[in-house]
């Protein structure tokens, strides 16, 4: 099983909170900003050194808890910082994006990583529409022709034009050639039937964010039921999980440092004072992370992921101070990564093939 270090890339000070969008930006401190970015940079190093898998960024605007409106930046900077960690784009938002211009970075970063990316495109959630006013209503026809675009734009030899429903280009010549023939592994959104029907159609991995494992099986059962309909057959490597993660000695101190950091974040975003359009939701799970506890009780989470065929989990390790998120990241590093990664990603658990068969 292989595991992903989310660079969250959070604002380190006083802030509005998730529900709160847009953030007004009377509420950021330069100096404190700056020093954000250098400390998950540092936390990218540490992650590499204690033998993650990969690191990963993410597209996110207007909001303190993730500073990555391009996640492209944030990426060319670790691919700088690091030499061996897969760099996971996780994900690049098309609706709100030119998909040639993506297939164009993405290139380019592939070729300055020396083929370490790995890439997820995805929709976004509705606030993320507003950022630019883009019709929340073609947008998932936007990212299902944009990956189809971008894949195309990949793997063509000579150029091409584009006659799709939401895009239109005369010419697509893409500069450099991507790195990883014929290009890097690619995922799409595993949250709705349909999303998960395209994926196996395209051949592409899917992803999913703090559901709960019962309802992750759902959707890797008809992937895999998809897949098989499309002629191939994919592996637990394809198959992505999102959790926030906290690992302490003990799970009763894993607990109260989680009730104190929440109580801390009301307290300070309580003075604050934001116009919101509706962030994104709050999920009982978000509250309520699912990778939290002493590294014997993380190790049963993973079994439970792994035994329904999630192959890779990407973990960001945001709760508490900046002393207490690092010490979470090397315990975990320490006492749970080497047990999970021992784990075989190479075929689904016979308890995943028996349900599938029946």
């Amino acid at each position: 099983m292989k595991v992903s270090y989310l660079c969250m890339t959070g604002y380190d000070g006083p802030a509005p909170g998730i529900e709160i969008w847009p953030a007004s930006p009377e509420f950021c401190k330069p100096a404190v900003a700056q020093g954000s970015y250098a400390r998950y940079l540092e936390m990218v190093e540490a992650a590499e050194a204690l033998g993650f898998d990969w690191v990963s960024v993410s597209e996110h605007h207007y909001a303190p808890y993730q500073m990555t409106p391009n996640p492209m930046i944030m990426a060319s900077a670790i691919i700088q910082r690091t030499k061996n960690v897969r760099v996971a784009l996780l994900g690049p938002l098309i609706p709100l994006n030119n998909p040639v211009r993506l297939a164009e970075e993405v290139a380019m970063l592939d070729a300055l990583s020396g083929g370490r990316l790995e890439v997820l495109f995805l929709r976004g959630t509705p606030n993320e529409h507003k950022t630019y006013d883009t019709d929340a209503s073609l947008t998932k026809q936007m990212t299902q022709e944009g990956i189809d675009l971008i894949l195309k734009a990949w793997t063509s030899e000579t150029p091409f034009a584009w006659e799709g429903q939401q895009y239109q280009f005369n010419t697509i010549s893409i500069w450099p050639r991507i790195t990883q023939q014929p290009h890097p592994p690619v995922f799409g959104s595993g949250n709705s039937e349909d999303s998960v029907v395209f994926a196996a159609q395209r051949r592409i991995g899917i992803a999913f964010s703090f559901a709960a494992p019962e309802t992750v099986k759902g959707w890797v059962e008809l992937y895999r039921a998809e897949c098989a309909k499309a002629g191939w057959e994919p592996t637990p490597a394809h198959v992505i999980y999102r959790g926030i993660a906290y690992c302490a000695p003990t799970d009763e101190q894993a607990g109260a440092d989680m009730v104190e950091f929440f109580g801390r974040m009301a307290e300070e975003q309580g003075k604050l004072q934001s116009a919101t359009l509706g962030g994104p939701p709050v999920l009982e799970l978000v509250a309520k992370p699912y990778f939290v506890g002493s590294p014997e009780t993380l190790i049963e989470k993973f079994r439970v992921l792994h035994d329904i065929g999630v192959g890779v989990c990407d973990l960001p390790f945001v709760v508490g101070t900046p002393e207490q998120q690092r010490a979470a990241l090397d315990l975990f590093g320490k006492r749970v990564l080497p047990t999970v990664q021992g784990w075989d990603s190479t075929r689904f658990p016979e308890t995943v093939e028996a349900v599938a068969a029946a």
